[in-house]
C-alpha cells in the first residue's frame, strides 16, 4: 500500500518507499568437457615461457619456440597476450601439452595463435637450468636467454579444449608420440539466489520504479548436462570452418561420451585437416632448422661473446583461477565455461 497525504484538498504529495524482493534465477551455462571427474585432477594453470633448444651444437643461432603447459583457464588468453608482446611480433612455434579447461578460452587463443601467424605442436620442454617455477632465477641471463631446453612428444598431450587452441596454428603437427583427445561437452548450470532493492514512488495512484539493485548473490546449487546444445554446435562448427578444420572433430567429440577421451590416430587428424602433416614437435623445434637457408622465423643468433641481456626474455605464468559463471538475467545461458 503507497503513503500518501493531500495538501489544500489539491496536490497528491508522492512518498518514495523501498521493497526488497528475493528471486531464483538460473545462472549462466558454464561448458565443460571434463576429461577427469575432479577439477584438481587437472593440474596447474597454463603458463607461457619462450625456451631456447638447449642442443649441442646449434649456438649461435639456435631455435626458440613458446612453451604452454597446463589447464587452459579464463585468464590464460591475457597471459599470452603479454607472452605475444615481449616477443616484439617475432613468430616463434607454440609447444603445448594441455588436459583441457576453459572452451571460450581455447577459442580465444586458438584466434590469436592464427592472427599471429604462429605454428604450433603438442609436446613437452625439458627444462635445462632455469625452471619456469622458480622465481627470479637468472642461471643464464649471461646468455641472453633466460630459459633453455629440449622439446619431445612421448607422452605429451592435448585434450578436451585443448584441440580448439590446436586449430588456430598454422602448421599443425602432433606426432606418433604424443596424443589428441576429445569428447562430449558438460554443461553446467548454476542457480543463483539473488535479492533486489527496488526504490519507488507513488505519483497519483501509480508506481513509479526509481532504481532496482542487487544488494546479495548467494550460490542456489547447480545440474548438469551432458549433451552438446544446438548454439554451441553452432559455434565450434563456425569455428572449426574458420581454421579450415574439417567437421568429423566435431562429430567425433558428439559421439564420446563426456566421461571417455576419444584419442585421434594421426592418419585420422591428417584426412580431418586436424594436423597439417605427419610430423612431430622437431619439425618446428630442432636445432638442424637453423641451417636452412632462409632460415625459419624462430632461429635467433646470440653472437658467442654476447653480454648480459639488459632486459631478460619476458615470461608469462599463468596464475588465473577458473571462472564460475554467474548470471544477474533469469534463464540467460552463457555458453562460455570450461571443457575439461
Amino acid at each position: 500500500m503507497a503513503a500518501w497525504r493531500r495538501l489544500h484538498g489539491q496536490a497528491w504529495w508522492p512518498l518514495v518507499l523501498v521493497c526488497l524482493v528475493s528471486s531464483l534465477v538460473m545462472g549462466g551455462a558454464a561448458l565443460a568437457v571434463e576429461a577427469k571427474k575432479f577439477k584438481s585432477d587437472l593440474g596447474p594453470t597454463m603458463r607461457f615461457v619462450i625456451v631456447r633448444s638447449n642442443a649441442p651444437g646449434c649456438e649461435p643461432t639456435c631455435p626458440e619456440w613458446i612453451s604452454a603447459e597446463g589447464t587452459i583457464e579464463a585468464g590464460t588468453p591475457v597471459l599470452f597476450k603479454s607472452t605475444l608482446k615481449a616477443l616484439g611480433g617475432r613468430e616463434l612455434p607454440v609447444v603445448v601439452d594441455s588436459p583441457g579447461g576453459n572452451v571460450d578460452a581455447a577459442l580465444m587463443l586458438g584466434r590469436l595463435i592464427r592472427q599471429n601467424k604462429l605454428d604450433i605442436a603438442v609436446g613437452k620442454t625439458w627444462f635445462v637450468g632455469c625452471q619456469p617455477d622458480v622465481e627470479d632465477c637468472r642461471e643464464k641471463d649471461g646468455k641472453d636467454a633466460r630459459y633453455f631446453g629440449n622439446p619431445y612428444a612421448g607422452g605429451a598431450i592435448c585434450n578436451s579444449a585443448c584441440p580448439l587452441m590446436f586449430a588456430g596454428g598454422i602448421r599443425r603437427v602432433v606426432g606418433q608420440w604424443a596424443y589428441l583427445g576429445v569428447h562430449q561437452i558438460t554443461t553446467t548450470y548454476i542457480r543463483t539466489k539473488l535479492q533486489y532493492r527496488t526504490t519507488y514512488r507513488v505519483v497519483r495512484g501509480k508506481k513509479k520504479i526509481l532504481n532496482t539493485k542487487i544488494i546479495s548473490r548467494k550460490n542456489a546449487g547447480s545440474y548438469k548436462t551432458y549433451e552438446m546444445s544446438k548454439a554451441v554446435e553452432k559455434r565450434l562448427a563456425a569455428y572449426l570452418k574458420e581454421m579450415g578444420v574439417d567437421q568429423g572433430v566435431l562429430e567425433t567429440m558428439k559421439d564420446t561420451p563426456a566421461s571417455d577421451i576419444r584419442q585421434l590416430a594421426p592418419e585420422d587428424m591428417l584426412q580431418m585437416k586436424l594436423v597439417t602433416s605427419l610430423d612431430a614437435v622437431e619439425l618446428l623445434t630442432a636445432a638442424t632448422i637453423c641451417k636452412a637457408d632462409p632460415q625459419p622465423a624462430n632461429c635467433r643468433e646470440i653472437p658467442v661473446q654476447a653480454q648480459r641481456a639488459t632486459t631478460p626474455v619476458n615470461v608469462a605464468t599463468a596464475s588465473a583461477e577458473a571462472v564460475t559463471a554467474a548470471a544477474v538475467e533469469p534463464m540467460q545461458r552463457d555458453d562460455s565455461g570450461d571443457m575439461r
